[in-house]
């Protein structure tokens, strides 16, 4: 029953004012609905966050969640993106055969959508694999399919100059590789720390493979700086296992024990053994022709190895 004072025409007045509110309420929260891409995108870029710490498995099982999710929505450039990225994972844990099908596979979704850059990076990063593998022939044919597209968006992509410029090193084309890795480190982003890392690694390469032994450890360093700043543990072992091989090279037997006791310990931690394996035996080397003790870096490499791990970087 109504209050005295409120008179009965004021009824539909204030279910008028009522389902006013309600109405710009609803509409209010479908503008404000969450994009169905957003759990799609997170995956990735947590996928993304843990390969750029060198943490490949854990990348992976969040790469194959956003693949699932873009899949759903058939949202073809994240579709393409996260078959990408997969393939890097597998190029970096050794399957070769993998990381192919899945750059071949987002290269036909970057064609179709009519992605360039996406198509580029594709390409690059099939190129780098078929490097790896001793396909110098299929290499190139995908690095001048990118040239070609690169040619026409007056791009510079300094992945792409990276990896022939390391396709012209296995080629002992050593004057034309140097050009090339001199052109992607000037193109290069001294503030974008994985590419700057990635191309003074090559130069390193380069000016080891050339027996330019000091360039080449400034090199390593500048690499082993910026993967420091970006706490790309994989990249930091690796740094330091290059270093320990041209300082091995050099006959500086203490230095180069130096650097591959830091960087075992580290694939130990990232439960790496075939990198373990191998360093192990340079390393034994090198500590034995330096008399260096390294039973303690035995230690801590047999307990991380065997999973006894309090802090992993990839947890």
């Amino acid at each position: 029953m109504f209050p005295k004072k409120m008179k009965p025409y004021h009824v539909p007045l204030l279910v008028l004012l009522l389902f006013t509110l309600i109405s710009c309420a609803g509409s209010k929260a479908a503008q404000q609905a969450p994009d169905p891409v957003q759990p799609a995108a997170k995956e990735l870029n947590k996928g993304i966050g843990w390969y750029q710490k060198g943490c490949y498995h854990n990348s992976l099982e969040h790469l194959l969640r956003a693949h699932e999710l873009f899949t759903a929505l058939d949202d073809l450039p994240g579709i393409a993106m996260s078959m990408n990225n997969i393939g890097n994972v597998y190029r970096k844990i050794g399957d070769a055969r993998s990381a192919l099908l899945f750059f071949e596979s987002s290269l036909a979704i970057y064609q179709e959508i009519d992605d360039a850059d996406g198509e580029v990076q594709a390409l690059s990063n099939k190129a780098a694999v078929l490097i790896q593998e001793g396909r110098p022939a299929d290499a190139e044919a995908a690095l001048n399919t990118a040239f070609k597209i690169t040619d026409r968006s007056g791009k510079t992509v300094v992945a792409l100059l990276n990896n022939q410029g390391v396709l012209s090193t296995r080629r002992k084309a050593y004057a034309q590789a140097e050009e090339t890795l001199v052109a992607a480190r000037n193109a290069s982003d001294p503030e974008n720390l994985a590419e700057y890392a990635s191309v003074n690694f090559s130069l390193g390469n380069l000016m080891a493979a050339t027996g330019r032994y000091d360039e080449g450890l400034e090199y390593y360093r500048k690499a082993l700086d910026a993967d420091r700043k970006s706490g790309f543990h994989n990249g930091i072992a690796d740094d330091l296992a290059v270093m320990g091989t041209v300082y091995q090279r050099q006959g500086n037997h203490a230095a180069a024990a130096a650097y591959y006791q830091r960087s075992i310990k580290i694939y130990a931690l990232l439960d790496n053994e075939e990198r373990v394996t191998s360093i192990l035996k340079k390393l034994e080397v090198s500590a034995g022709e330096a008399q260096v003790d390294i039973t303690v870096t035995r230690h801590f490499v047999s307990r991380w190895a065997s999973g006894e791990v309090m802090e992993s970087p990839c947890k």
